[in-house]
Parts: C-alpha cells; sequence; structure tokens
C-alpha cells in the first residue's frame, strides 16, 4: 500500500508542475496579447489625432499609402491556409518584393506621426522583413527552392502580424 501512495503523490507531483507549465504559458501568452493591444490601441488614438495635426497629415498619407503597397505585396505571398502553401512556387516566383529603402520610408513616416504608430509600424516591419528574409531565395529561385525548410507555423504567425498591423496602419 505504501508503494501505491508514494506513486500516486509521485504522480501528483508531475501533474502539477505539468500545470503550473501550463499556466505559465497561457500567462505569457495573455502578457504578449495584452502588450499588442495597447500598442494597437495608442496607434489607433495617434492615427486620429494625426489626422487633424496639419504637420502630421503628410507623413500620416504618406504611410497609409505605403502600408497599403505593403499589404498588397503580402498578400501575393502565400499566407495562411493549405492551398496557399501548395501554390507556394507560384505564389514566390509572382510576387513582387518591396525594397528595403520602401519598409526605412515606412518607418520613418510611421515614426513622424508618433511613437504609438511607430511601435505598431515597427512590428510590421520587423514582421514583414523575417518574411522578406525568407521570401527572397523562393522568389529568386521558385522551382528549385526546398519548401521543407521553410517552418510553415512560423511563417503563417508572421504574415498574419504584418497583416493585421498593416490594416491597422492604412487607415
Amino acid at each position: 500500500m505504501t508503494n501505491l501512495t508514494a506513486w500516486l503523490q509521485a504522480g501528483a507531483a508531475v501533474v502539477q508542475a505539468g500545470v503550473a507549465v501550463a499556466l505559465f504559458k497561457i500567462t505569457r501568452d495573455y502578457v504578449r496579447l495584452t502588450q499588442r493591444l495597447a500598442v494597437a490601441s495608442e496607434a489607433q488614438v495617434e492615427l486620429l489625432r494625426a489626422e487633424r495635426d496639419a504637420e502630421r497629415s503628410e507623413p500620416l498619407r504618406r504611410l497609409q499609402s505605403l502600408a497599403k503597397m505593403l499589404l498588397a505585396c503580402l498578400h501575393k505571398l502565400p499566407g495562411p491556409g493549405a492551398e496557399s502553401q501548395q501554390q507556394a512556387a507560384r505564389l514566390f516566383g509572382d510576387a513582387v518584393l518591396p525594397a528595403d529603402a520602401e519598409l526605412q520610408e515606412f518607418q520613418a513616416a510611421a515614426a513622424a506621426v508618433g511613437p504609438g504608430v511607430d511601435a505598431l509600424a515597427r512590428a510590421a516591419a520587423e514582421n514583414f522583413c523575417w518574411l522578406l528574409d525568407r521570401a527572397r531565395p523562393a522568389h529568386d529561385n521558385p522551382i528549385t527552392y526546398d519548401y521543407r525548410k521553410l517552418n510553415w507555423k512560423e511563417w503563417v504567425f508572421r504574415w498574419t502580424e504584418a497583416e493585421q498591423a498593416l490594416h491597422k496602419l492604412t487607415g
């Protein structure tokens, strides 16, 4: 009977540790989501203020124009869904990839609008740059590129994050 009791106590400790790890991960994800929501909310307020401010209206118009252009480029790349992954060679081959200078101009325009918008644009640019680092080799050699090397789960996450941020910045 004591062996059974010891076994149950050990099992309970393992379950308790597993639950603690799961709670830690859930809390970490919740904090990250809350931070992203706060940045997006601050950016929305700054966008509204910039529309009324003559000094920031030109950078805002340029930012929105660049965000629309980047969003159009993003939609030419494979997105979420199995069909998109199956057509990856065609999508990468046909994609028009933005130049690094356009991303820098996008970030400069966002910084001129305000810090909240800058933070949201920085998140969009970081995710887009991650995508571009993987898209350029596939774009250059869509037939011979080994698509199995691509971490599709991470690709879809970054694609979705970039899309959401760019949508918010288009006005």
